[in-house]
């Protein structure tokens, strides 16, 4: 009996590693966060780290490269599902808060399997950022001027604060490529984001992860941002888009609240029972000879005996 049960084991977990070639669209969709709540534009709600008071227009901004990895540490990219896959621009995502159809992000098709994390790019890394690749709103409206690098935003964060003074001042936080006093030197300020995920890609089914921008942490961790001092104006401030750039390693949450670890080890053994299911469907002589039921319970039979004579 022992050995019965240790050889269908064996088939389940061969089954589980086995890379199944049914392939499967998924899609990001985004969010924004401020102090544990959804964003509300337009309304000076808000309060930075600082003790800056301001509030929000809109978030117009740059993801590339997405890609997701999987238990055997395979990554796939996702590309825009509406664009040939021969374009540059088909591995870069626009996202604007003004247009809702922009805050779903429709990937192309990658192989229904298990995925444990996943990276992009915030913004656009130096292959990608040239002047001329996108030629129609509202992507070419991500202009870069030449004279400071060329290429796109990789972010524009527009809104208004409230200064010492009392009065209502422009906010723009605009990320980009940076610059030297003279324009003669060009550097790179996009980063690189990998966050851990627990997740099935499955075929025939709708498959969707939620990415959240947290938007208090571009002010706050590791760098206090004052607005005072860097509100308006950083397109030409390499210091100030650096401290932004160290700021935005924790801005970005992946998947749905946390679950309790309960909650997590019923996902475990819901993937183990379909990997055996699937492999009882074609190794057992009679259909449901074998359930995963009553293969637990000779399981705990097993371990009550052995504790019985112990």
């Amino acid at each position: 009996m022992k050995t019965r049960i240790l050889v269908i084991l064996l088939a389940v977990l061969a089954a589980a590693c086995t890379k199944r070639n049914d392939q499967a669209e998924i899609d990001l969709s985004v969010n924004y966060e401020i102090n544990g709540k959804a964003l509300v534009t337009d309304t000076l709600c808000y309060e930075n780290e600082a003790g800056n008071p301001f509030l929000i227009t809109e978030i117009q901004w740059f993801l590339s490269d997405i890609k997701m990895q999987n238990e055997t540490g395979e990554w796939y990219l996702l590309r825009q599902r509406s664009m040939s896959d021969t374009l540059d621009a088909s591995r870069i995502f626009y996202i604007d808060t003004d247009l809702p159809e922009s805050q779903t992000l429709h990937g192309t098709k990658i192989p229904a399997d298990h995925y444990t994390a996943l990276r992009f790019t915030f913004g656009l890394d130096e292959y990608d950022n040239y002047t001329g690749l996108f030629s129609d709103p509202p992507e070419s409206e991500m202009f870069w001027p030449d004279m400071l690098g060329g290429g796109y935003h990789y972010m524009k964060l527009n809104g208004k604060y409230r200064n010492p003074n009392g009065r209502i001042a422009p906010l723009a936080i605009h990320l980009g490529i940076g610059q030297n006093e003279d324009c003669t030197e060009f550097y790179q300020n996009y980063f690189i984001v990998e966050l851990p995920i627990d997740f099935d890609v499955n075929a025939n089914a709708e498959n969707r992860l939620d990415l959240t921008m947290v938007i208090d942490n571009w002010f706050r961790n590791p760098h206090t941002i004052d607005f005072n001092e860097f509100g308006s104006h950083i397109m030409q401030n390499q210091t100030a888009q650096r401290l932004l750039n160290g700021n935005g390693k924790d801005v970005f949450r992946i998947g749905k609240p946390a679950e309790n670890e309960n909650n997590i080890k019923m996902k475990k053994e819901a993937r183990l029972v379909e990997k055996f299911n699937e492999v009882m469907h074609y190794a057992t002589p009679k259909p449901h000879f074998w359930t995963w039921e009553n293969v637990r319970q000779t399981f705990e039979q097993i371990k009550e005996s052995d504790k019985n004579r112990s």
